[in-house]
């Protein structure tokens, strides 16, 4: 009896696991300019922190659709990716549980009501200049596009207490990563990518899913050591992290993991001297970990 439950425990396990992973089939997608390049139409996965893809059916994205992420209760964070240029009407309405959306500098259009209804959004990342012709008066709850648009405004990182309307600029954004930005080793069989340096000087990295037209799979040990990268996102597609890969990066005080990495391909080291981030993340899954300061041990899944 005692072994039926575990098994059906492992089994359960699993499934959540799966439940989190990410995969371009979340994405039903429209062929544009004599099909080479896609439009999201809708997004149908169960992963709560989402790190769209910059490539489907390996053609660009350029476009998130109308209403295709719209009243979707389970995200909770979004990432889009470089080369996207448009953010149509209604394309995450209603996303009541999303916390968090960071926008590339090749965003040049947000459309009315495209984060409507959007009350728990309390991070918005802008990484370029939209123009204000382009930027809709009702694209986001409160007053942030008045703040982006203001002198003084623009790229940089907007927040706001929960449930308010008033929003703040911090920090400017950093530069978008790009393939050039890391150092990379491809496996034996050629079918593969690890990293093996960061030589770029964003502080908030994008890793991107594929490399040279490859899958990413694996972070070396210390590929991202001493450098003044804040925050990460892992992407799916990677399945094993080296040791001491952040050694001396004690300013990252946010990782995102889109997917299942399995706890024999995550080193025990690879978060050496940055506390409880490899436990909790075994133990909690995908999503966004995060710690007070960089001074603290402990993390904490949004």
């Amino acid at each position: 009896m005692k072994r039926t439950v575990f098994l059906a425990l492992a089994l359960f396990a699993l499934m959540a696991v799966g439940l989190y992973a990410q995969t371009e089939a979340d994405f039903e997608v429209r062929l544009f300019v004599n099909n080479t390049q896609v439009m999201i139409d809708n997004y149908k996965g169960n992963a709560t922190t989402v790190n769209i893809p910059a490539k489907i059916k390996n053609l660009p994205v350029f476009s998130i659709g109308s209403s295709a992420f719209a009243d979707n209760k389970k995200i909770t964070s979004v990432v889009i990716p470089n080369g996207v240029t448009e953010i149509l009407d209604r394309a995450f309405s209603g996303c009541t549980n999303l916390t968090s959306v960071t926008i590339p500098n090749s965003v040049t259009d947000i459309l009315d009501n495209a984060f409507s209804g959007c009350t728990n959004l309390t991070s918005v990342t802008f990484g370029g200049s939209i123009p204000e012709s382009s930027f809709e008066n009702k694209a986001f709850p409160g007053d942030i596009r008045a703040k982006y648009l203001a002198a003084g405004g623009g790229a940089g990182t907007y927040t706001r207490p929960s449930g308010g309307t008033t929003w703040t600029k911090g920090a400017t954004a950093a530069a978008e990563t790009t393939e050039a930005d890391f150092t990379v080793e491809k496996s034996a069989d050629g079918k593969s990518i690890t990293i093996t340096k960061y030589k770029g000087k964003a502080t908030t990295v994008n890793i991107p899913a594929k490399i040279q037209n490859l899958p990413v799979t694996s972070i070396g040990n210390g590929a991202f050591a001493a450098t003044n990268i804040t925050s990460i996102v892992i992407p799916n597609s990677v399945t094993s992290i080296g040791t001491m890969v952040f050694q001396g990066s004690l300013g990252l005080t946010s990782v995102t993991f889109a997917g299942s990495i399995p706890s024999s391909g995550f080193n025990a080291l690879a978060f050496k001297d940055f506390g409880d981030i490899r436990d909790k993340y075994l133990a909690g899954g995908a999503g966004t970990y995060t710690r007070p300061d960089n001074k603290s041990t402990t993390w904490t899944k949004k």
